[in-house]
């Protein structure tokens, strides 16, 4: 496999992790799922961003910040007509988050299940948007329709959740962490 190729896919696998690890969050209450698949779940996906970033740094950007900021801007400009490069910091936020969240898991699992669920939704909706942005605002073709699939999924699982009657509180508090 070579480097354009590493890229893509460990975006393509972490992004797969993050709408997988999203939909098991959302349908926990309905499920039993164990609590340690849906932490291993995100920490996969969170090795994989990383990963990609590596790649990405390593086989586009040399190493260089400034290229990558200028190649961000780029696809920012032919994509939305604004020569903006910030996005590429965004990313890096993202992971730094993203790290932060997968050693709080398993640092402090007890502190982190009784964290705010604004915390989830702050974080969850704030990933959702990067992901959005990567694959239904600057790609295109197959892997624009795979995105829009995803977020359709995403959204039909929220709104099948959101609507029926919550479990019993038994249910709910079954699973250890």
């Amino acid at each position: 496999m070579d480097g354009p190729q590493i890229t893509a896919w460990t975006i393509r696998l972490a992004l797969l992790g993050l709408m997988a690890s999203i939909v098991l969050r959302m349908v926990r209450p309905w499920l039993t799922t164990n609590v340690g698949v849906q932490r291993m779940l995100w920490t996969v996906a969170c090795v994989l961003f990383l990963a990609h970033i590596v790649a990405g740094m390593h086989y586009y950007h040399d190493w260089s910040n400034a290229q990558a900021y200028a190649d961000t801007a780029q696809q920012t400009y032919d994509k939305l007509g604004v020569r903006f490069g910030g996005g590429i910091y965004v990313n890096h936020f993202m992971a730094v988050l993203w790290v932060a969240d997968v050693l709080w898991w398993w640092m402090a699992p007890q502190s982190y299940a009784a964290r705010s669920p604004r915390w989830e939704q702050w974080i969850v909706g704030f990933f959702l948007f990067i992901a959005f942005n990567g694959l239904v605002v600057f790609k295109d073709g197959p892997l624009r329709v795979s995105g829009l699939i995803g977020f359709a999924v995403l959204g039909l699982v929220w709104l099948t959740v959101t609507f029926l009657p919550t479990p019993r509180a038994e249910l709910a508090e079954s699973s250890d962490l």
